[in-house]
């Protein structure tokens, strides 16, 4: 019980220096986790996760997540999307293993759903840093990546 209150204290701490120190990647990455987060609850809250087969509710939650964090990851003008993306696809392979029938018991399967959820505001959080002190050092930054067919048009006019 105790770590659900540290989570959250640490998620509403990542939240706000997201929303306060960062550019648009890192308010958008991090809000798309607390959708994703309040979502998960939802669904475990209206249905526990069964000893056998599938939660559709939390794993159509980690996937869209996993969606929208990839195309974060494209559009941003950043890195550590990336690294936001990946995990967040490693979390879909426990469903997939799951959905395969893989013999995985369920206090590892929710270990391994669960897995990532720390690094990820880890992530966030110093991809907010990161950004805060490129722009003190350096000034404005874009934060996203031009649109590649204008850019690739503009390069080959000159």
């Amino acid at each position: 019980m105790i770590h659900m209150f540290a989570f959250t204290a640490a998620f509403i701490a990542c939240l706000g220096y997201a929303i306060y120190a960062g550019g648009k990647p890192e308010r958008a990455a991090i809000l798309a986790q607390l959708v994703a987060l309040l979502l998960s609850l939802a669904a475990i809250s209206f249905g526990s996760i069964p000893v056998r087969g599938l939660p559709i509710g939390l794993a159509l939650v980690d996937f869209t997540l996993a969606l929208a964090l990839t195309i974060l990851a494209m559009k941003a003008n950043r890195l550590w999307p990336i690294v936001l993306a990946g995990m967040q696809v490693a979390t879909i392979f426990a469903h997939f293993a799951r959905l395969l029938a893989f013999p995985l018991p369920a206090a590892g399967y929710v270990i391994f759903v669960q897995f990532w959820s720390w690094p990820m505001l880890m992530v966030t959080a110093i991809g907010t840093h990161k950004h805060q002190s490129r722009t003190r050092k350096f000034g404005e930054e874009s934060d996203w990546k031009p649109f590649w067919p204008h850019s690739a048009r503009a390069v080959s006019a000159i």
